[in-house]
């Protein structure tokens, strides 16, 4: 039987994935109560099941999901993995996540062992620090609060930048159809020193916050979640990751959320993360379908 997902915050446990056979994982049961399964939960367990078949100290640096159908949540979900490429010093998988006879969303995912050589990253945002960014609660009081989808939403510590930094470049070329939002994050538990499962659970953190930066150009203010439940009907259709370099998700984490183009309901939202010594550990771009509701 499949150990079911904690009531509280640990990652650690919302993020395991059990061993059935060579190739097949089955991982923790979620328990939030969202129309259906979270999507982090689904990239963040697949990269699980993938590093976990592949050698010791072979690491993810990379994972492209297409989601194809909506989870339930409260069931479990089993990860196929398929040994693409076994290489000196890469190892591709793909995985798999099913619900019975329900495909969810596939993910390519690859690893290496190569730990050293050409390395540069971008200067970090300009940003206030977590200790003057407003928790994510606190800013969604005056839109009534976050809503009942979020009641135990509680792996992920959430602050946000309402406005840009003080000596932000407000006329400088911006990297998105809007200012850039800052926001910072970290996993609630202390996650111990696996380095697969600090990314995979920046992998769940990645999804979060996606869809309030997609519709900021059409007015929307980050935090009043509850107004974007109301307003827009969205879904996630891919999510690619980069691991530049190693990172700590129960540390303090930049996310630069920035949304470039939407066309035809499609948004595409980009995020760079920067880790505490101030360089780039990550990317990530989204595609969802975003409609409005009225």
């Amino acid at each position: 039987m499949t150990t079911a997902g904690p009531a509280q915050a640990d990652l650690s446990q919302v993020l395991h994935v059990e061993q059935r056979d060579d190739d097949l994982w089955v991982g923790a049961v979620d328990v939030l109560a969202l129309p259906q399964l979270f999507g982090g939960q689904l990239v963040g367990q697949s990269l699980m099941a993938a590093g976990r078949s592949v050698p010791e100290g072979c690491l993810p640096h990379s994972l492209h999901t297409t989601f194809l159908r909506g989870g339930r949540s409260g069931e479990p979900v089993s990860f196929r993995v398929e040994r693409l490429r076994d290489g000196r010093s890469v190892s591709t998988r793909e995985v798999s996540a099913w619900q019975d006879d329900r495909l969810l969303c596939r993910t390519v995912v690859s690893c290496t062992t190569i730990d050293s050589g050409l390395s540069h990253s971008r200067p970090t945002p300009r940003a206030l620090g977590p200790e003057a960014a407003v928790d994510l609660r606190v800013l969604a009081e005056p839109d009534g609060g976050l809503g009942r989808f979020w009641d135990d939403f509680r792996a992920i510590e959430i602050r946000v930048e309402p406005e840009p930094a003080p000596g932000a470049d407000r006329d400088a070329v911006a990297p998105g159809a809007a200012p850039p939002q800052n926001i910072w994050m970290r996993a609630v538990d202390p996650l111990g020193d696996d380095p697969l499962l600090h990314r995979a659970a920046v992998a769940y953190a990645s999804d979060l916050m996606l869809m309030s930066t997609a519709v900021t150009p059409h007015g929307h203010t980050t935090g009043a979640e509850t107004t974007l439940g109301r307003t827009w009907w969205a879904v996630s259709l891919d999510h690619t990751m980069w691991f530049h370099r190693d990172v700590r998700a129960d540390e303090w984490l930049l996310f630069e959320h920035a949304t470039s183009a939407a066309h035809d309901s499609r948004a595409l939202i980009d995020a760079a993360v920067f880790g505490a010594d101030g360089a780039q550990a990550c990317r990530i771009t989204q595609e969802a379908l975003i409609r409005p509701l009225t």
